[in-house]
């Protein structure tokens, strides 16, 4: 077989993955053909590796020790792109590539020294593009002990990160409406790690590993509340909200926040930055605000589906398991009603064409813009951002079973090379997957009495996925072309044929 060695004209495809021609440029003849896979594999992430799963996908390429020799080679002539100035826009390629060598044993001693040196700069110059680094230790840190101390050295980036984010974004969401009313410094004097709170504000407290958001009133905490780091969009609300209840009561002369004027102003500044979704979720997170409870009861949804959603959403670290390693954030009510009533998002998405569904309800969305929706109050869809739909599970207890077993992106099981045969399908579905919310998962799997049996969970997504009729969009423009199976490859259906034969 002729070796896979790209021409110029093929690089050109992948140079703006600003981490091909660095690799490339220290692959050797021999190695070329191997690096180039791994490329092409790099481009097709969009997202800075974050779950165990993420980081296993370089594991097959840590194996090879040419491959690691221009990995490392490659990070240390590029060093530190943690700089706004320095930043690369492949930063989703370059985490891959640190996730590659931590798992790989040739010339550890480079690969560690390169790691601290890599942590001590990010927190020399506080870096605020870091996260991920501190985020491989932590992660790989149980498989590979001898990163467990770069990780308690790279926590204090969870920290770094997280009191940024607050001075950052504060100071751009007020004084977007209020020129140069709050700076990046006076939040942090008044909102972060204050010593002594006053009473009737909102403080957050940060440290390596989460928020702790208070509200002090008369000397006493009326609301605590602990978030985890990536939380900070919830929390930045919290100190805008809080911000802005103070800025009207001191020009209005009043001292009582819950003044229905000094309420009315502050909300009518917070729907100029957010959107109404966004304020109704955050307030339902701080319940000193609005104390919420989602139940779906107004929406279109199958009850079956609704009771599933009540059960996630309302469960703070279940929807975490289910969106930090399933790639799947489920809509509030209020989300899932605006897509019922308005629903230009399908054509915004696939084109103009004939759906072979005509009863299509979206209920959550993944990380890249992908929706899961209910197909005629029963199937379980799914609908790409390029073009791709089709169907993944017959109803939403077994979309929700392979989902709390797998614990994975659900469409990493979408090929016809896994779903072929059964053989194909255990190889890659473990039954225990490593995640940080097994806790979780393992209690939703017991309430619900879902099965664990890779076997029959092979079967669950072979008839969900085979299921007629296909989930397909004809396009009835000509500038449009129909819709392509979720299983990739030309239009996909001929590869569904194939597996309904099976």
């Amino acid at each position: 077989m002729k070796k896979q060695i790209p021409s110029e004209e093929e690089l050109k495809k992948y140079s703006h993955k600003k981490m091909t021609l660095p690799l490339m440029e220290h692959a050797s003849d021999d190695v070329k053909e191997a690096v180039w896979k791994l490329v092409k594999r790099l481009s097709t992430y969009a997202r800075t590796p974050g779950t165990v799963a993420d980081y296993k996908k370089m594991a097959v390429f840590a194996e090879n020790d040419a491959i690691v020799d221009v990995v490392l080679d490659t990070l240390k002539d590029m060093k530190y792109p943690f700089k706004n100035t320095d930043f690369i826009p492949d930063s989703s390629g370059y985490y891959y590539l640190i996730a590659l060598i931590s798992q790989s044993m040739h010339r550890r001693d480079e690969t560690i020294k390169l790691f601290n040196e890599l942590v001590d700069y990010a927190i020399d110059i506080k870096s605020d593009s870091a996260l991920p680094l501190a985020r491989n230790m932590d992660v790989l840190s149980k498989e590979y002990p001898d990163l467990a101390d770069l990780f308690e050295k790279a926590r204090i980036i969870y920290k770094i990160d997280a009191i940024d984010s607050i001075k950052t974004w504060v100071p751009i969401k007020i004084n977007r409406i209020y020129r140069g009313y709050i700076s990046a410094d006076r939040v942090e004097a008044e909102y972060i790690n204050v010593e002594n709170p006053q009473d009737g504000k909102v403080f957050v407290e940060v440290d390596e590993k989460e928020y702790v958001v208070r509200v002090v009133e008369k000397g006493k905490d009326i609301f605590t509340k602990k978030f985890k780091h990536y939380s900070y969009d919830m929390i930045v609300y919290a100190v805008v909200r809080d911000v802005l209840l103070k800025k009207h009561m001191e020009e209005m002369q009043i001292d009582d926040m819950t003044d229905a004027g000094v309420v009315e102003a502050m909300r009518n500044d917070l729907k100029q930055l957010y959107s109404e979704n966004e304020i109704s979720a955050n307030n339902k997170e701080f319940d000193y605000i609005m104390d919420g409870h989602e139940t779906y009861n107004n929406t279109a949804l199958p009850q079956d589906v609704r009771d599933y959603l009540e059960e996630i959403y309302n469960d703070p670290d279940l929807k975490d398991a289910f969106y930090f390693d399933c790639d799947i954030e489920i809509y509030d009510e209020a989300g899932v009603k605006d897509m019922e009533e308005d629903t230009s998002w399908f054509d915004d998405m696939m084109g103009p064409g004939e759906c072979s569904y005509k009863n299509i309800k979206p209920f959550a969305r993944d990380g890249v813009g992908g929706l899961w929706a209910v197909l005629d109050d029963e199937k379980i869809g799914y609908i790409g951002t390029e073009g791709e739909c089709g169907i993944i599970a017959r109803n939403i207890n077994e979309f929700m079973n392979i989902l709390a077993v797998y614990r994975g992106y659900i469409d990493d099981l979408c090929g016809v090379d896994i779903l072929r045969s059964e053989e194909a399908f255990l190889k890659v579905f473990k039954e225990e997957r490593d995640s940080d919310y097994n806790k979780e998962f393992n209690g939703f799997i017991r309430k619900h009495h879902f099965t664990k049996n890779p076997k029959r969970l092979y079967e669950y997504l072979i008839k969900g996925v085979t299921m007629k009729p296909f989930f397909q969009v004809t396009a009835t423009d000509d500038e449009y072309v129909d819709s392509r199976s979720i299983l990739g490859g030309g239009d996909g259906q001929e590869m569904l044929e194939s597996l309904i034969k099976l």
